[in-house]
């Protein structure tokens, strides 16, 4: 976890190795927070080795919700700006209006206009706030008045101090919810400010108190020198717009930055995205690459954290902060860079030979053909400190070393190991470059042709994260292309690849993880609708594809409902989305399979008569003769 999961080093020039071993590891006290065992079957721990963590009160079984939390500060991305409320995180209704173009600069462009989208209800002061109704708007008028005006600039001063936008806004965020609820360090723990109030469901909770946003690590000493000048900078700029009363503090505003960029929690909201933090969940669900729960946001930047395995008593809860189908190294640095520590969960400390991290970034031996080349990478970090001021002693770490083959143990050198995968990354970059452009066929035939060249001439392990990265871009070309039939193959492949070797004692994502069961449901959906289209095809050859598609469809849906059920709740709208389709998959399976077994009953022979009996001969009737 970004907060605890490794102990604060710190990092002044005076420092001496002694000294460090003489710091002090102070246990945390857990009293402010342990209301939430009145309402959550988990128990809240801490220690010198593990710092703050919660484990299972009891025996927990899968999707077991075991923490909810509103955050006590977050932002809207910028990419879903118009979509969520800056005040509950809802739904924004929208509408378009023509205007005067604007050129890349912002500026008008006289004489010409444009149509655009924009929130129905938003400031017009600063034009940075969108609400989902003026009752909203005006119960976040408080807060919104400290942040207006530095708001209405924060985009120019982001860009001419080269630092991140959502930095700043959530640095406002954090300022204006300081100024409603008293957070002087003085009245936390008193009134507004202090002890979170914890609820079973989101629509009884509370945002977590801003003083609680200090109990946070900043990992401040972490980062560049440069990178806080960088800060300082811009951040001295919206002070200044920032009223007297409500001001903090430079050094202040530079802490809450890096508390914010460390803990920070992003959140799908529908189909939008926000940035929380949520003190508590950061504080007690450490970061494991093999987690036994999940974290799910729902409308109103909720924070929901359910176990996705059954988990026993007293046992560690866990969440991921990471993408679980990469190779380890690729995991570390990712960890590293954004949140500080350096990952040393059962997974990451396995030895690589016997992990299935072998295979995230595997190369193929070119002697056996069968193994994938080992090499067990970078020592075991033990001063953060070192390797963040020089992060290229990661790579340092490889010259002159030698992979071996887990099959043959063929050898190779694993410079050469890293030019193959440079290769394959660069190979990959021009096809997403050519999706980016909207060059949809062209980059069909570069991702089909990575596929032949990395995959069918064994290069790459079959279940290497950057094949897996071509197979998902696939997905989307083909869908966008209407080939629907090239897209389900390619959704099949991606699936039994993220569920892993079935010889591997350790999946390369857990069996309910959320980014899988979206494989799952996407899968399902394309067979369902394909079997319906084809469904007019009466030949053997029409029939058997239909029963085919209705098969997986049946199957896929069933995991997607059932994981979706773990991860988001069974009265979630996603879980009733899959519920839905499962029902119809299921539905038009049952008609295709009653219609085809009627067609081959053999029909019951008709009884046959017995013969009639000959009718008497008629006589002929006389014939009359008249004379002429």
């Amino acid at each position: 976890m970004a907060a605890t999961t490794e102990p604060t080093v710190d990092n002044t020039a005076t420092q001496t190795a002694a000294a460090k071993k003489k710091t002090k590891k102070v246990v945390a006290d857990n009293s402010k927070y342990q209301g939430v065992e009145k309402v959550m079957p988990i128990a809240l721990k801490s220690s010198h080795a593990k710092g703050r963590h919660a484990v299972a009160a009891r025996d927990l079984v899968a999707g077991t919700l075991v923490a909810v939390e509103k955050a006590a500060a977050g932002i809207v991305r910028n990419q879903s700006f118009i979509n969520l409320c800056h005040r509950c995180f809802g739904p924004v209704a929208t509408k378009t209006q023509t205007r005067t173009k604007l050129d890349a600069a912002g500026k008008e462009v006289a004489g010409q206009k444009e149509t655009v989208t924009v929130p129905s209800h938003s400031c017009g002061t600063c034009k940075m706030a969108a609400y989902c109704s003026e009752a909203c708007a005006k119960q976040h008028a408080p807060e919104h008045t400290v942040q207006c005006a530095a708001l209405a600039k924060c985009n120019a001063i982001a860009g001419a101090h080269g630092v991140q936008l959502e930095t700043l806004r959530a640095v406002l965020a954090l300022i204006g919810r300081r100024a409603v609820q008293g957070g002087e360090p003085e009245l936390v723990g008193q009134g507004v400010g202090g002890e979170p109030e914890f609820a079973g469901q989101a629509v009884e909770a509370k945002a977590t108190p801003y003083g609680c946003v200090l109990d946070l690590n900043s990992n401040r000493h972490y980062l560049k020198r440069s990178a806080i000048k960088q800060q300082q900078a811009a951040l001295k700029e919206v002070l200044e717009l920032v009223p007297e009363a409500a001001r903090v503090s430079l050094s202040e505003a530079v802490e809450l930055a890096c508390i914010f960029t460390t803990n920070q929690h992003q959140i799908a909201v529908g189909g939008s995205q926000m940035l929380g933090l949520y003190p508590f969940s950061a504080l007690y669900f450490a970061h494991s690459c093999n987690p036994n729960c999940v974290y799910v946001g729902e409308v109103g930047g909720a924070m929901y954290i359910r176990t996705i395995a059954d988990v026993s008593a007293d046992a560690e809860l866990t969440v991921s902060y990471a993408d679980l189908f990469q190779p380890r190294e690729q995991r570390r640095r990712d960890l590293l860079l954004s949140r500080h520590f350096w990952c040393k969960c059962r997974r990451c400390s396995q030895a690589l030979s016997q992990s299935v991290d072998r295979l995230m970034d595997g190369i193929q031996c070119t002697s056996c053909h069968r193994g994938v080349m080992i090499f067990e990478e970078t020592k075991e970090v033990q001063d953060i400190n070192e390797l963040m001021t020089d992060i290229s002693a990661l790579d340092q770490e490889i010259q002159g070393k030698f992979a071996e083959c887990e099959s043959c143990a063929a050898q190779i050198e694993v410079t050469h190991l890293v030019d193959v995968l440079k290769a394959a990354i660069t190979d990959y970059s021009a096809a997403h470059m050519s999706m980016q452009q909207g060059q949809l066929e062209r980059a069909r035939v570069q991702l089909e042709r990575f596929v032949l060249n990395y995959e069918d001439r064994r290069v790459l392990s079959p279940y290497n994260a950057y094949l897996i990265n071509a197979y998902t871009a696939l997905i989307r070309v083909c869908t966008q292309l209407n080939d629907v039939d090239r897209a389900i193959r390619y959704n099949t492949i991606v699936v039994e690849r993220m569920l892993g070797p079935d010889s591997e004692s350790m999946p390369p994502v857990p069996a309910h993880y959320p980014q899988l069961a979206e494989y799952q449901m996407s899968l399902g959906d394309m067979c369902l609708k394909q079997a319906k289209k084809k469904a007019g095809n009466r030949t053997p050859a029409g029939r058997s594809v239909s029963r085919r598609y209705l098969r997986e469809a049946k199957a896929s849906l069933e995991a997607a409902y059932k994981s979706r059920v773990i991860i988001h709740g069974e009265n979630s709208p996603r879980a009733v989305e899959a519920r839905r389709l499962l029902e119809s998959a299921k539905k038009e399976h049952d008609e295709f399979v009653k219609a085809t077994t009627d067609k081959k009953k053999p029909k019951k022979p008709e009884p046959v008569a017995a013969p009639a009996a000959a009718p008497a001969p008629v006589a002929a009737p006389a014939t009359s003769t008249s004379s002429a």
